[in-house]
C-alpha cells in the first residue's frame, strides 16, 4: 500500500535510492550478531561455569561472527579485500588456538582454521560436511594414534558452527529482504521506464501533431515558419540564396463545393505526392493552409533552377486527376521572393511571395511570377485604400449617383444604374475605376455592395414616399456574393428593413464572373428572382458562356459591354458581334441594353438592329440624387 501510495506522488527518484545495502540493515546485522555472541557465552558459561574460561573462548566466537559478517560483506564486491581479511582472520585464530592450547600441534589448529573458512568462503551445507569429515578424521587419529586433542577440538568446533548457523538463519532472513526490495525496486524500474517511454511517446505524437499536417504529412505551417528563420539565422554572412515560392491552386473551391470535402482532401493528397516528387531532396516542402503550400529551395547565382522548377511544378499540377470516376483539370499560380535580394526577414518574404502570387494569378492562373519593388508599393497602396475604405463607411462619403436608361422608341427613362463616387477627403472627387479594383483586392467589396445596396433601398423607399414615379433600380454586385453562404437570405433581410419591395432593383452580375461556377450563379440567381428582383447579364459578350447555359440562366436583361459599343460604326467587326447579340438576346426573350452609347450614329445602328434600349453620354452621365428628382419632376 505505501509501495503504491509512493509511486502515484510524482516522486522523481534518485540513483541513491536503489542501493540496497542501507544503514537499517547494516545496524540490523550488527544487532544480530551481538545477539547470537550474547546467547553463545552465556551457554558456554552454564558449561564451564567460570568466567574467565568463559570469555577466553567467548572472544573466539566473536571473533569468528564479525570476521563471518566482514568477509560476506566485503567479499560481495570486492574480492581482492576479502583476501586481506580472510588472511588476518587465519592469523588471528592461529595466535588464539595455541594461546588456549599450548600443546595443541599445528595439525590440530589448522583443521580448526579450515572448517572456520569453509563457512565463510564456501556455504553452509559445504560448511557442515567439512565439519564432519574434519571431526571424524580427528576422532580417528585421537584412536589410532592417542591424540588427546579430542575434546578440545570439539568444545572449540560445536559454538562455533552453532553461531555460523544461527548467523546463516539471520542472514537468510536479510537476504529474503533484500530480495523483496530487488524484486520492487525492479518493477518500480520497469514501470519508470514502461511510464517514461509512453511519455516519450505521447510527446513525439504531440510535437509531429504541431508541426505536421495530418492530412498529407507534410510540414505544416508552424514548421515552414520555424525552418524558413532557422535558415535564416544561420546565414549569418548572408552567402545562402534561397526562393520561397509560394503556391495557391487555382479553382480548387469549385472542387470543394461541388463533390465535397472529402474528394477535396483526396485531391490534396495527390497534389501533395506529386509536388514531394519533383523538388530535390534539399528542397523544404510544407501545406500551409487549405490549398496553399510554400517550397523552400537553395539555389545559386542564377535563377534559371528556380524557374525551371517553377514551370516543372505548374505541369505536374496541371495533369488531369481521376478520383472517384471524375476527373479534374487543375492549375497553380506561384508567387517567388529570393532571399536576400529581396529581404533578409522572414515575415518580408513570406509577405512578398504571398503578394506576388496573387499578381500571378492577375496575370491568367497556371503561371509564375517574381516579385520585384514595385510591388511593395502596390501593397502600401492597397493597405491604405483599404483604411480609407473602412473610414468611408462610417464618414458617409460614398455617394451614389444615378444614370438613366432610355427607350429610344419614346425616349422615355426607363431605369436607373446606380454607380457609386467616392468624396475623398484629401484625393476628391474618386470615380469607381480607382478605388474598386483595391476594394475587390482586400475583400471589402463585400461590405462595400452592401453598403451601396442598403443605402439605394432606403433611397428608393423615400422617392416612393415622397410620389415619384421612381423606374426600376440596377445595382452591379460581385460574384464573392454568390460564393457567400446566407446572401440570398441577406437580400431578403434588407429588403424588409428598408421597406423596399423587389421588384423595385435590379441586381447586374458579370457574365465571366457568372461562368466561374455556373451551377451555384442559376441557384443563386434563381432565388433572387423569386423575390421579385429583376437579373441583368452585364459586360454580354467578353466571357465565354455558351448558348446552353445562357438558356439556363434567370436573366431578363441583356447588356451589351461598352468596348463593343464604342467602335461601332468603325469597326466591322465588333458590329457584327453587336448585332449578334441583340439577335441572341430578342430570340430568347431577354430586353437588351447597350451600354457606353456616346453618338447618334451609335444609337441609330443599334435601333436598326433591334436593340432599343441605350444607357450613356448620348443622352445622360450619372447624375446626384438632386438631379433624378428634378429630371423625374419634369417628366
Amino acid at each position: 500500500m505505501q509501495l503504491n501510495s509512493f509511486l502515484r506522488c510524482g516522486y522523481t527518484f534518485t540513483p541513491d535510492e536503489y542501493e540496497l545495502e542501507t544503514r537499517y540493515v547494516f545496524t540490523t546485522a550488527a544487532l544480530a550478531i551481538i545477539s547470537v555472541f550474547l546467547m553463545i557465552m552465556t551457554l558456554m558459561y552454564y558449561i564451564l561455569g567460570d568466567y574467565t574460561n568463559t570469555m577466553a573462548h567467548g572472544t573466539g566466537v566473536l571473533l569468528t561472527l564479525i570476521s563471518l559478517y566482514l568477509a560476506r560483506k566485503v567479499g560481495k564486491n570486492n574480492y581482492a579485500k576479502l583476501v586481506y581479511v580472510m588472511t588476518v582472520f587465519f592469523l588471528l585464530l592461529t595466535m588464539y588456538a595455541y594461546y588456549l592450547s599450548p600443546t595443541m600441534d599445528p595439525v590440530s589448529a589448522w583443521i580448526i582454521i579450515q572448517i572456520l573458512a569453509s563457512f565463510l568462503v564456501l556455504n553452509i551445507r559445504l560448511g557442515i560436511l567439512i565439519t564432519i569429515v574434519f571431526s571424524t578424521y580427528v576422532v580417528m587419529m585421537n584412536s589410532i594414534l592417542g591424540y588427546n586433542s579430542l575434546e578440545f577440538i570439539l568444545l572449540k568446533i560445536s559454538p562455533v558452527i552453532i553461531a555460523v548457523g544461527l548467523v546463516a538463519m539471520i542472514e537468510k532472513k536479510f537476504l529474503r529482504t533484500i530480495f523483496l526490495l530487488e524484486e520492487s525496486n525492479k518493477n518500480l524500474e520497469e514501470r519508470v521506464k514502461a511510464r517514461t517511454k509512453d511519455i516519450e511517446e505521447e510527446k513525439r505524437k504531440l510535437d509531429y501533431q504541431a508541426h505536421y499536417d495530418f492530412l498529407t504529412d507534410i510540414p505544416n505551417r508552424n514548421k515552414f515558419y520555424s525552418e524558413i528563420q532557422q535558415w535564416i539565422q544561420k546565414d549569418t554572412a548572408h552567402t545562402l540564396q534561397f526562393a520561397l515560392m509560394f503556391i495557391d491552386l487555382d479553382r480548387f473551391k469549385r472542387v470543394n463545393d461541388s463533390l465535397g470535402h472529402d474528394v477535396g482532401d483526396n485531391v490534396l493528397k495527390v497534389i501533395s505526392r506529386r509536388i514531394q516528387k519533383n523538388i530535390p531532396k534539399k528542397a523544404f516542402f510544407s501545406r500551409i493552409s487549405g490549398d496553399e503550400f510554400t517550397i523552400l529551395f537553395p539555389h545559386g547565382e542564377d535563377k534559371h533552377e528556380v524557374k525551371a522548377m517553377a514551370k516543372r511544378l505548374i505541369a505536374v499540377i496541371e495533369e488531369p486527376i481521376t478520383l472517384q470516376n471524375h476527373t479534374f483539370y487543375l492549375s497553380a499560380s506561384i508567387g517567388i521572393s529570393c532571399y536576400p535580394q529581396n529581404s533578409i526577414y522572414y515575415a518580408d518574404l513570406i509577405k512578398y511571395a504571398d503578394t506576388t502570387m496573387f499578381e500571378a494569378k492577375k496575370v491568367g492562373r497556371g503561371t509564375y511570377k517574381f516579385y520585384d519593388k514595385e510591388m511593395t508599393h502596390h501593397i502600401n497602396e492597397v493597405v491604405l485604400m483599404d483604411s480609407d475604405i473602412h473610414a468611408a463607411f462610417a464618414s458617409d462619403t460614398f455617394l451614389l449617383y444615378y444614370q438613366p436608361q432610355i427607350d429610344t422608341r419614346t425616349n422615355a427613362i426607363v431605369g436607373l444604374e446606380a454607380l457609386v463616387r467616392w468624396d475623398h477627403p484629401t484625393l476628391g472627387f474618386i470615380y469607381p475605376d480607382a478605388f474598386i479594383p483595391y476594394a475587390e483586392e482586400t475583400g471589402v467589396i463585400i461590405a462595400l455592395d452592401y453598403f451601396i445596396l442598403q443605402k439605394g433601398m432606403k433611397q428608393i423607399v423615400t422617392w416612393k414616399e415622397q410620389g415619384l414615379k421612381i423606374p426600376r433600380i440596377s445595382f452591379n454586385f460581385s460574384t464573392k456574393h454568390l460564393q457567400q453562404k446566407g446572401f440570398v437570405e441577406f437580400i431578403e433581410t434588407l429588403l424588409a428593413e428598408t421597406r423596399c419591395k423587389g421588384q423595385w432593383i435590379e441586381l447586374e452580375i458579370t457574365e465571366s464572373h457568372i461562368m466561374e461556377n455556373i451551377d451555384e450563379a442559376i441557384r443563386v440567381l434563381q432565388a433572387l428572382k423569386d423575390l421579385g428582383i429583376t437579373i441583368a447579364i452585364d459586360d454580354f459578350g467578353t466571357g465565354y458562356s455558351s448558348l446552353t447555359y445562357l438558356k439556363r440562366l434567370p436573366a431578363d436583361k441583356l447588356k451589351i459591354d461598352k468596348s463593343f459599343i464604342e467602335q461601332i460604326p468603325n469597326n466591322s467587326v465588333e458590329m457584327t458581334i453587336t448585332n449578334a447579340i441583340i439577335h441572341i438576346g430578342n430570340s430568347l426573350g431577354l430586353q437588351v441594353i447597350a451600354e457606353g452609347v456616346e453618338t447618334s450614329l451609335q444609337e441609330i445602328y443599334l435601333t436598326k438592329q433591334g436593340c432599343h434600349y441605350i444607357q450613356g453620354y448620348l443622352h445622360y452621365e450619372a447624375i446626384s440624387k438632386e438631379d433624378i428628382e428634378s429630371l423625374l419632376k419634369e417628366k
